[in-house]
């Protein structure tokens, strides 16, 4: 699908959800002239606009949700279920106005916003033009997407549960332990909401995973894109040549060890690595 070759005067938007990443969404879409836009938020108290939004659910091609949205327990539940098949996220809105942008897209229970940061910075020092945005700090869809970037993704399980038409280049799961439980219902639904980044990879792309569940669950479900196996024991000999206290920590040692093999699948040398992480300030 390209939204691109779509007639915008035509086309209907339902925006749920008016915080960053909802504004956002509908400031983006009216800067590609797509001005049949209706939002709601729970906040709204005006009847009427709740009414006209409900009955624009209905004929709308797309609603763009907020990530914090629960469907199940929405006050628009019934609507929304009944419409779910049109449900995508800021995230998608990215990658269907972005079909050729190279991406990197980080999720996992903890650590993503410390992979992403670090990323980042090994990308800048060596000269990788890079823009970081998503769960953490600025929405997606503000970037400012200048000489073709690499751009990082800190993608949350909310935004993924929704998301249809995610299509990164390298795509990570760092962990997945017991949370978000009261939103998902399931660890099943948890698990599932996770693996999403790699539904619409081809071999082309790569996958980044650690954990044996995981690598099972990837391989039954027959992903595209080529899996990568993220090796503590390859990460040690780098650890000793580190000279950050910040990052010789425990905490952080997952989370190098993605980083390391992202770099080696960018081509980044080694050395280069190591001088980069040495120098980063947490």
């Amino acid at each position: 699908m390209n939204l691109l070759k779509m007639n915008s005067s035509i086309m209907n938007f339902c925006i749920y959800g008016l915080g960053s990443t909802g504004k956002s969404a509908a400031k983006f879409l009216k800067s590609k002239n797509f001005n049949n836009i209706k939002i709601w938020d729970d906040k709204m108290r005006t009847k009427k606009k709740k009414k006209n939004f409900l009955k624009y659910l209905d004929s709308s091609d797309f609603i763009i949700v907020s990530p914090g949205i629960n469907l199940k327990k929405s006050k628009l539940k019934n609507k929304l279920l009944r419409n779910k098949h049109k449900i995508i996220t800021d995230l998608d809105l990215f990658y269907l106005f972005n079909p050729s942008i190279k991406s990197i897209v980080i999720t996992g229970t903890n650590g993503k916003s410390t992979t992403c940061k670090i990323l980042e910075h090994v990308l800048k020092k060596n000269r990788i033009n890079v823009k970081l945005g998503g769960n953490i700090g600025k929405p997606i869809l503000d970037l400012k997407l200048i000489n073709r970037p690499v751009v990082i993704i800190e993608a949350s399980s909310f935004q993924l549960a929704y998301s249809k038409y995610i299509k990164p280049n390298y795509a990570a799961i760092l962990n997945i332990t017991k949370d978000h439980l009261d939103w998902h219902g399931t660890m099943k639904e948890y698990m599932n909401s996770k693996l999403k980044i790699f539904s619409n990879q081809s071999n082309n792309d790569f996958a980044f995973l650690n954990n044996k569940s995981l690598i099972k669950k990837f391989k039954k479900n027959n992903y595209k894109s080529k899996l990568k196996y993220v090796n503590k024991k390859k990460y040690k000999n780098l650890q000793k040549k580190i000279k950050n206290n910040y990052l010789n920590s425990k905490a952080n040692n997952e989370n190098l060890n993605y980083i390391y093999e992202i770099s080696k699948v960018l081509n980044i040398k080694t050395k280069n690595v190591t001088k980069s992480l040495t120098n980063f300030k947490g």
